[in-house]
């Protein structure tokens, strides 16, 4: 499939997916976890996702000219995680600042989710062509390697904020190390 087509199904599907996973966390007794859950789980597996393109089209170069799919999972991710910081801020805790301050103070995990999507944003207002051209591209590449440091930050908070150890958001680490060291290792 022709990559700009596969862009197209890739994000409709993904629309169509974050739409099913608001109206299917409403069949669950506690609606604003679940949907808090998800939505950071999945931006969770997209940052990842993002972060594995380099490693897969080093090792096999005829899948490069999937790389602009790379951007649109980014900006999906981006997506998925302002859906959890909104459940968090508006239904979980209605706005109520100075209980969310408690709970930003009294938690590392959260400190970690709030540092991760402070990195993103600016990735995320400037992941256009546009802003490539106008900040140059040795900046701009400047500005989005943040992503090595915004992903381990996302899933240490993802991992930090189970009650127990969980296998998933553990395994997800392990992977973002490695990625992370073979990245800084091997592909300079």
């Amino acid at each position: 499939m022709h990559p700009k087509r596969l862009i197209v199904l890739v994000n409709l599907l993904l629309l169509l997916f974050i739409v099913w996973l608001m109206l299917s966390a409403t069949q669950t007794a506690d609606i604003v976890s679940e949907l808090r859950d998800r939505s950071g789980r999945w931006a969770s597996y997209l940052l990842l996702a993002t972060l594995l393109f380099t490693p897969i089209t080093h090792y096999r170069p005829s899948l490069r000219r999937y790389l602009p799919l790379r951007r649109h999972l980014g900006l999906w991710a981006f997506a998925l995680l302002m859906i959890h910081l909104l459940v968090w801020i508006v239904l979980e805790f209605a706005f109520d600042w100075l209980l969310m301050w408690q709970e930003i103070d009294s938690n590392l995990f959260i400190w970690l989710g709030l540092l991760s999507s402070l990195l993103l944003l600016p990735l995320a207002f400037t992941s256009s062509h546009w802003a490539m051209r106008k900040l140059g591209y040795r900046k701009w590449q400047g500005w989005h390697s943040l992503t090595y440091l915004a992903v381990p930050l996302a899933l240490g908070h993802y991992f930090m904020a189970q009650k127990v150890i969980e296998i998933e958001p553990l395994i997800l680490l392990i992977v973002v190390v490695l990625v992370l060291v073979w990245r800084f290792k091997y592909a300079r």
